[in-house]
């Protein structure tokens, strides 16, 4: 699929489907994911910056908010961001911006979340490489995403240029940590959190 076109898909479904997110098909499917990203947040210390890259409408700040830390969101989709800040503004700085370029300083993160959007982005190694500029040197990423195994995956690959809504490339072990090592980041863990969920974890390269 055309690249434009894809992000366009995306922006469009998820401006859609931004009034009901929590019930629809995406929203259903992301909730069992945030309780993999909490337990990896359980041992960091309170007052970290946390960036959400994708974060849609919020609700996952709304689940982390009594941790301490200071929090920040992008997403690509304008009502997502009005939702968003309209329920969390209060909470986290939340901004409408392309993970391709965010508008951050260099290294100015601790932790670095992507949940469920990684699928949609059309240049995976501009939004890890963004990624690894606004990573502290010490700092994690999180990206929990849809996970299914060979040959289905190649299937679903296939597919994606008929996706209606933006999906663009499902990713296993070996090719994230490709992509990562190109970013100047390393693949730490790759662990399945659920049937069709994977949690890929991965710290800067000194």
């Amino acid at each position: 699929m055309n690249e434009k076109i894809a992000k366009e898909r995306t922006r469009k479904h998820f401006n859609e489907t931004a009034d009901n997110y929590v019930n629809s098909n995406d929203g259903r499917f992301v909730q069992p994911m945030y309780t993999a990203l909490i337990a990896e947040l359980e041992h960091i210390d309170p007052g970290k910056k946390l960036l959400d890259i994708g974060c849609g409408n919020g609700d996952f700040f709304g689940l982390i908010k009594e941790k301490g830390f200071e929090l920040y969101g992008i997403d690509l989709a304008e009502n997502m961001v009005k939702a968003a800040q309209n329920k969390y503004g209060d909470i986290a700085d939340i901004l409408l911006s392309d993970a391709e370029k965010l508008p951050f300083p260099d290294k100015m993160f601790d932790i670095v979340i992507c949940n469920a959007s990684f699928h949609h982005y059309t240049s995976p190694l501009a939004v890890l490489s963004q990624t690894r500029r606004v990573l502290k040197d010490n700092g994690t990423l999180l990206i929990g995403d849809p996970w299914m195994p060979q040959p289905v995956r190649g299937l679903m690959n296939y597919f994606t240029k008929y996706s209606n809504e933006g999906d663009y490339h499902y990713y296993g072990k070996n090719e994230m940590r490709t992509l990562m090592r190109k970013s100047g980041l390393e693949l730490t863990e790759a662990k399945r959190t659920g049937k069709h969920t994977i949690l890929f974890k991965a710290i800067p390269i000194a």
